[in-house]
């Protein structure tokens, strides 16, 4: 006892080195987690045993307070994913030093532990990852459970993707390993392309910002181009949140409908109008962004009346405010300068100016078409029909 005493180790620790070697005595005798009589158990070791993964992505742990009142009164249900610090020295030796020696190094359910903690528990269920061995295992079984999780922010998300290609070599085997598509990682390394201020502005969600969005502004390569296209977003947004009210239309001479901010004709129908101002908004935010489903809109506006010239005239305003250039409506240079994302977004704004254009003028008269628009518009961007609108009628 007295050598006990004189080890120079705190009571602490001591208790932890004990509890680790009862625990791998305990894993050791029972590999697959049953009790003497053959029943399943789940071991708990104590919280001073258990340390939090120096390699996890996440990097702020939120929502701790509320589980921690969760586990005062039903305990922790779904145990933590944990291997040895000897195992995790082994494949992160750059980590070794800030890890102490005979604790279990948490995997999956690092929230779990830091709530466990706040709560004052004395153990905490765990499962000890026998299996995980190399630094390939060990990063594979914390992003497939963080990511199963949804528990990652973005820029975290990113971050794990791009450690594990370091490792695995090609993002084609990040996928893989995480049971994801190619597609799902190319969305998300998207993200590598935002300029400060929207990545500031997609961490502290900012109001109009959206990991949708966010992935569509990262196809934008150009700086000038991503910045206008958010700031379109940003007064959509803003315009949607805080909708003028509705002025009462005036009596107009019969016009064509120009492009976007001038007066429009049709019976009773005003550019003024509420209606119309959003589903405009919504329009430009859709070229801005590239996004939506352009087979449909195709389908849509093939089968409405327009001016073609009109249309072009109405397309080619859209993508000048949005940063795109009228250039992507030319047919002489599609086939080499223009890329495939600004022809997508020249087609897209040629395909919203013949409905739109056609919506104004006919209002409610077709009611097939202006439902399938409004569908359309309401599916793809916050755009959301206004009392001042008319509804289409079967």
């Amino acid at each position: 006892m007295a050598g006990a005493q004189n080890d120079g180790l705190s009571l602490a620790e001591r208790r932890r080195r004990l509890a680790a070697k009862r625990a791998q005595e305990e894993a050791a005798a029972n590999p697959q987690g049953a009790s003497a009589d053959g029943a399943n158990a789940t071991p708990e070791f104590p919280l001073d045993s258990l340390v939090h993964n120096p390699r996890n992505a996440r990097q702020n742990m939120e929502g701790v307070e509320g589980l921690a009142d969760t586990y005062e009164t039903t305990g922790v249900l779904q145990p933590c994913l944990v291997i040895s610090v000897e195992t995790f020295r082994t494949a992160f030796p750059e980590d070794a030093a800030e890890l102490p020696d005979g604790a279990y190094v948490v995997i999956g359910g690092n929230r779990r532990l830091a709530a466990a903690r706040a709560a004052e528990l004395a153990t905490l269920p765990v499962h000890v990852g026998t299996k995980l061995k190399t630094r390939e295992d060990i990063l594979v079984a914390a992003a497939t459970e963080n990511i199963a999780r949804e528990e990652l922010k973005p820029f975290e998300e990113l971050a794990t993707i791009e450690e594990l290609k370091t490792v695995l070599g090609t993002y084609d085997a990040v996928a893989k390993k995480l049971g994801k598509t190619a597609g799902w990682v190319s969305q998300r390394r998207r993200l590598h392309n935002l300029q400060p201020e929207l990545r500031k502005a997609l961490e502290t969600r900012a109001p109009g910002m959206t990991i949708e969005l966010a992935r569509d502004l990262g196809k934008i390569k150009d700086r000038d181009q991503q910045l206008q296209a958010w700031h379109t977003a940003q007064h959509a947004a803003d315009r949607a949140a805080n909708p003028t009210p509705a002025k009462q239309p005036k009596p107009k001479k019969n016009k064509k409908v120009p492009a976007q901010g001038g007066p429009g004709d049709g019976p009773g129908t005003s550019m003024e109008d509420t209606a119309v101002k959003a589903r405009r908004e919504a329009c430009l935010l859709t070229v801005a962004t590239g996004a939506g489903d352009l087979a449909r809109l195709s389908i849509i506006a093939a089968q409405v009346p327009a001016d073609p010239a009109e249309a072009v005239t109405l397309a080619g305003q859209w993508l000048t405010e949005a940063a795109v250039g009228s250039s992507a409506l030319n047919m002489a240079t599609l086939p080499g300068e223009e890329g495939t994302d600004r022809q997508k977004q020249g087609a897209l704004a040629l395909a919203l100016a013949h409905c739109e254009l056609h919506m104004t003028r006919t209002s409610d008269t077709d009611s097939t078409h202006a439902r399938a628009y409004a569908d359309w518009l309401e599916t793809h961007t916050n755009y959301q029909p206004t009392d001042a609108e008319p509804a289409p009628t079967a």
